[in-house]
């Protein structure tokens, strides 16, 4: 019953952090334009936004009905009836089957879910899961060391605190080390599965956080253009080139922190 009672909360933060991305409310000022009389350029910015919104408020559906579900299944589990002993019910076994089919037993299995230091209007803003892959931006003493792809390992009860395992070998040779962290210290990589309207285009000149090709390591780029497929066209910072342009799969551009994403507020 925890794990239900976890994603209650986690779902609920979520819808929270939504709203702060971008509003649930209509923008009343929109509904004054006269869209007629304006360029195509105006007319692509909002329909972008009015895509945007609509997309957040499927996002709030999604995560209301994992609340609505996993509070069933803790109101179901908190009745007299289902506390005391005696002749169970004709669902009763299939109830307490380990492993069962639907939500809940999906929101068991799955257990805890993280939660989002750094939201920002070009990521989904989803929650971590276990198995997730991040970057994670780990401290040498009072010196930040440089982002790289991680997976998540474990995360706590509260949904801040994580370990995440590097799938490359150190120096040693020896793979899988394990690190300590705070949800401070990582950026969620967008699944591969993700639909391409919840991780929207980011505009040429926007700073990021991009993984160099052929690496796990993640560095500073600049937007020059994008794809019709998403990928990003960038110029990353440092290239002995300057005008030299790589392209990055869309998913492994992320949002650069205090640039182009910005703490939660709790």
């Amino acid at each position: 019953m925890d794990g239900q009672w976890d994603l209650v909360i986690s779902s609920l933060q979520d819808i929270y952090n939504a709203n702060e991305v971008t509003a649930f409310d209509e923008d009343m000022e929109m509904k004054k334009l006269n869209f007629e009389n304006l360029e195509l350029a105006q007319l692509d910015e909002y329909f972008d936004k009015f895509q945007e919104h609509k997309e957040n408020i499927r996002r709030a559906h999604r995560l209301l009905e994992t609340v609505r579900t996993n509070l069933a299944t803790v109101i179901e589990n908190t009745e007299p009836s289902q506390s005391a002993a005696g002749t169970p019910g004709p669902n009763h076994s299939e109830e307490l089957t380990p492993g069962g089919s639907g939500a809940a037993a999906n929101a068991v299995a799955t257990g805890p879910l993280g939660k989002l230091y750094w939201i920002s209007q070009f990521c989904s803003n989803e929650p971590i899961y276990l198995h997730s892959e991040v970057a994670y931006k780990p401290k040498k003493g009072n010196i930040d060391g440089e982002w790289f792809q991680c997976e998540v390992v474990k995360i706590s009860s509260d949904g801040m605190r994580f370990e995440v395992m590097d799938p490359e070998p150190d120096e040693q040779g020896k793979t899988g080390k394990v690190f300590k962290c705070s949800w401070k210290d990582l950026l969620l990589i967008p699944p591969e599965t993700t639909p391409r309207s919840k991780i929207p285009n980011y505009p040429p000149g926007t700073q990021v956080l991009a993984r160099y090709p052929e690496t796990t390591t993640f560095y500073p780029a600049v937007v020059i253009g994008n794809k019709r497929d998403g990928t990003c066209r960038l110029r990353f910072d440092g290239e002995e080139d300057a005008e030299k342009e790589t392209e990055v799969p869309r998913r492994l551009v992320l949002p650069s922190p205090m640039i182009s994403a910005f703490p939660t507020k709790k």
